[in-house]
């Protein structure tokens, strides 16, 4: 499911944006990491993990624009990784 947080970018059914104090960190993200962006990886319905881009205090938080972008890099990543687990047989 989508994250449910306060300062949540409307998500769409792949990526969600929250503020890092929002959800329990179980990641090493930086100590500064203030706003999270995270967009499934997912190729032939297998999902193949989670992109995720920070920002740190300086920055403004995640808009709709990013999250679009944040979802088109997820879509080239997963079929990068698709492709080398296909070559490796």
């Amino acid at each position: 499911g989508m994250l449910d947080a306060p300062g949540t970018v409307t998500p769409s059914a792949s990526a969600a944006a929250v503020s890092v104090d929002a959800v329990p960190i179980v990641m090493q993200w930086p100590g500064d990491a203030v706003y999270a962006l995270c967009a499934v990886l997912r190729s032939r319905g297998r999902t193949l993990g989670v992109l995720t881009f920070l920002r740190g205090a300086g920055r403004s938080r995640f808009e709709r624009a990013d999250t679009a972008y944040a979802e088109d890099v997820a879509v080239r990543i997963a079929a990068a990784l698709d492709l080398a687990e296909a070559v490796r047989g």
